[in-house]
């Protein structure tokens, strides 16, 4: 029998915005090469939640309501970049020297905040998403995203740690492009929430990110050999379903996993195993969180392709293969045909199940995620994709979205 998958351990991160004359940046911390865990990579400030994050009396120094995992995300930002979440009057040396034997491990945080007196910001900690490791990694973490405005009196950045080796702004939509050009090492949840900030003009905007109640898993036969599952937490954001479609009768290309936090892709593992089959490709309709959250470690671990369209792999650190227009998918056994459709994206594909049993229409037809900005839409690219969609004729249409 395999070994029992890692219990993923609880961590936290925060993205700090900062404004600019050229729109929001956003902190990026990295990573040594020589590290066991994400070395070389660059990651938002973050770690695991320790035990100390869970006493009473640190509970009792922070806004109400907030737990181990929002004084873990104070904490980390406060070790990794000098950026301390809280109201002191301590002189600013004092609060240093802190900080430097908190990183050395010669001082708790539940120590620091009774000497300096300290008042624990968690409430300038906006929630974002959850992302949890696959299994089969070693060491599985079940992440909260917190994002949080940098603060006027804000020390400046700077290095404690030897767990950093630099401290870097951009811009999310530079930070994707440093990544697509090679020049800097993305994780898959650092720059997918890169992707969700990417429209993000000012703090403000954040509230239209929270996430919101968790639904259920969601299974309906919708069309022959087409079965729906809606996950309930697309890109990792609780609240915003999308709709993943398992094409075939037993060799199964699964459309669209959006939601990398585990009980959803298990959920359809459980569908194809229990029709008699198993998951041979992922396809997505475009590059949006969202819409592939989970496809790259469902990927890893069965060991199989994902499909997209022309130049998604630009917003995705990972190795998919680009369809051209027209172009079939024939790892299932129920054929589907790719068919451009930009406009919300220029990556965007509408699948073609069949001799036209459905469409799969990701978000072509308008319908977005429920907790998300949307980026740049061409509009007349939309709307000749749209009147190509229509063109197919009178086919059932099944969308990236269910019903509000």
């Amino acid at each position: 029998m395999p070994p029992e998958p890692a219990e993923p351990i609880p961590a936290a991160t925060v993205v700090v915005l900062r404004e600019t004359a050229h729109g929001p940046e956003v902190l990026l911390t990295h990573r040594p090469a020589t590290m066991a865990f994400a070395a070389g990579m660059h990651v938002f400030p973050g770690g695991r939640v320790d035990p100390d994050d869970a006493t009473p009396e640190l509970a009792a120094r922070s806004a109400d309501g907030a737990s181990a995992v929002h004084i873990a995300a104070v904490r980390e930002l406060w070790e990794e970049s000098g950026i301390l979440l809280a109201d002191s009057a301590a002189p600013a040396r004092e609060v240093g020297s802190a900080r430097e034997a908190l990183v050395a491990g010669s001082a708790t945080l539940g120590n620091l905040a009774e000497a300096l007196d300290l008042r624990l910001r968690t409430d300038l900690l906006a929630p974002l998403s959850r992302w949890v490791t696959p299994p089969g990694y070693p060491r599985r973490f079940d992440a909260r995203f917190f994002a949080a405005a940098l603060p006027d009196d804000a020390a400046a950045p700077s290095i404690a740690s030897d767990e950093v080796v630099a401290l870097e702004w951009f811009r999310p939509a530079d930070a994707l492009d440093a990544m697509a050009d090679g020049r800097i090492g993305l994780w898959l949840p650092t720059s997918s929430t890169l992707q969700q900030l990417e429209a993000v003009t000012d703090a403000g905007d954040l509230a239209g990110l929270a996430p919101g109640p968790l639904g259920p898993i969601v299974v309906d036969d919708t069309a022959p050999d087409v079965v729906r599952i809606v996950m309930p937490a697309g890109g990792g954001v609780a609240g915003q379903p999308v709709c993943a479609y398992l094409v075939g009768r037993r060799r199964f290309v699964l459309v669209d996993p959006g939601d990398p936090t585990g009980p959803a892709l298990e959920r359809c593992l459980e569908e194809a195993a229990g029709r008699g089959g198993e998951i041979t490709a992922i396809a997505l309709t475009h590059a949006d969180p969202d819409h592939h959250g989970g496809a790259e470690g469902l990927a890893e671990r069965l060991e199989i392709p994902v499909f997209a369209g022309p130049g998604a792999s630009r917003r995705l650190p990972y190795q998919v293969r680009e369809l051209t227009d027209g172009e079939s998918i024939g790892d299932g056994d129920v054929t589907i045909h790719a068919l451009e459709t930009p406009g919300p994206r220029p990556d965007h594909l509408v699948y073609v199940v069949g001799e036209r049993a459905a469409v799969l229409t990701g978000d072509i037809e308008g319908r977005r995620g429920a907790r998300m900005l949307p980026g740049p839409a061409d509009h007349a690219a939309w709307a000749a994709s749209r009147a190509r969609l229509d063109a197919l004729g009178p086919v059932l249409r099944l969308g990236g979205h269910p019903e509000p």
